[in-house]
């Protein structure tokens, strides 16, 4: 049981510290003073020219503004070394952090925390920013924030978590990166998930770069490409690097895609250079038909092409099977412009070609 602060022996106790304080910390002035607030028991030992002091249940202190709670801990005067033990809790300044075990090295401000480690991050708007992982170290001074390990991060304001084998966060610039495994995802009902080998986020989050073997899936599409650009306050992404798209009804090629998002779901995709796209007719067939340009964008409606305009130096092919309202026709042509109109089941509603239109048209099947 925790014994009353007006308890004779307790009072001696802190007096007997206060004592020692002036030996044990004569030269902290150029470190952040230290405050014991409360321990259960306290125990100071001198081993080998070195101070130790034992601080054991319901722990608590400061080191300068940086507040301490924990089970136990061991404090090394001459070191400038704090152990902390059992539900260690650290509060600095934006951040709360919590551990199983943190070892402070006060002469280079570094926390290192073990085991079940969490952190938040408070925000000035109120939202938070979370992290967990086996490991954490953190640098005072510097900003500096390394998570290892199984790490988790979830931010509140961008709707968005993330998991990899290594963060790397520089607090002070809202800078960071993602390595081993990383993936980030959306948490809207028509969620992104992107996946690369290195993943890096600016502004908080605000813009994201994912770099070699990139992929973003969502429910309708898939995009693959060696780098990848996410500006969030713009809902585009920059997709380089032999970027190619899948979805049911089309896949695409291209030497750089544009893709942009209404609440995160395809609202428009610009292809540029050396374009191919290659296309179902209608629901239930082969992506048999195929268009090569040097510029194209598609149009999207609920995730769905709607609309497609090809620009420059366009071949096309088109297979029409017959049925009872069409006859069967291939059309392999060339023109500078064509458009293609869609309707409900992806099915190809109108084809308009423009411009120096040429090319082969075969109407019955032989």
């Amino acid at each position: 049981m925790k014994k009353s602060i007006g308890n004779p022996v307790r009072i001696f106790i802190i007096y007997l510290f206060l004592i020692f304080s002036d030996i044990l910390f004569s030269d902290e002035n150029d470190l952040r003073p230290y405050r014991l607030i409360n321990a259960d028991t306290l125990i100071v030992n001198k081993i080998s020219e070195e101070y130790v002091t034992d601080l054991i249940g319901n722990v608590h202190f400061f080191y300068g503004e940086t507040e301490f709670y924990s089970d136990f801990a061991k404090l090394y005067e001459k070191k400038k070394i704090s152990i902390l033990t059992g539900n260690v809790q650290v509060f600095d300044d934006s951040l709360s952090l919590f551990a199983d075990k943190v070892k402070y090295l006060r002469l280079n401000e570094e926390l290192i925390l073990k085991g079940n480690v969490f952190v938040e991050e408070a925000h000035q708007d109120t939202t938070i920013r979370t992290f967990k992982a086996k490991r954490v170290d953190y640098f005072r001074d510097k900003k500096e924030f390394y998570a290892f390990d199984d790490v988790f991060v979830y931010d509140e304001r961008e709707k968005l978590n993330g998991s990899c084998g290594k963060l790397v966060y520089y607090l002070n610039d809202g800078y960071g990166y993602l390595l081993i495994s990383p993936i980030i995802n959306s948490q809207d009902e028509d969620s992104l998930k992107i996946s690369a080998e290195k993943i890096e986020y600016y502004k908080n989050f605000k813009k994201i770069v994912a770099m070699f073997n990139t992929k973003t899936e969502s429910k309708d599409f898939t995009i693959t490409s060696d780098f990848l650009i996410h500006f969030d306050d713009e809902n585009k992404a920059i997709f380089l690097g032999e970027p190619k798209f899948y979805s049911e009804f089309a896949d695409a090629s291209a030497i750089e895609f544009r893709i942009f998002f209404d609440d995160q779901k395809i609202r428009k995709a610009e292809l540029q250079d050396s374009c191919r796209i290659d296309f179902k007719s209608k629901e239930g067939k082969a992506k048999r038909n195929w268009i090569l340009a040097d510029f194209i964008e598609m149009h999207f409606e609920d995730g769905i092409i709607n609309f497609c305009e090809s620009i420059g130096n366009v071949d096309s092919y088109f297979q029409q099977d017959k049925t009872e309202k069409n006859d069967f026709l291939i059309n392999n042509s060339q023109s500078e412009k064509l458009l293609i109109y869609l309707k409900s089941g992806n099915e190809i509603e109108k084809i308009v070609m423009k411009n120096q239109v040429k090319g082969l048209y075969k109407f019955e099947n032989k």
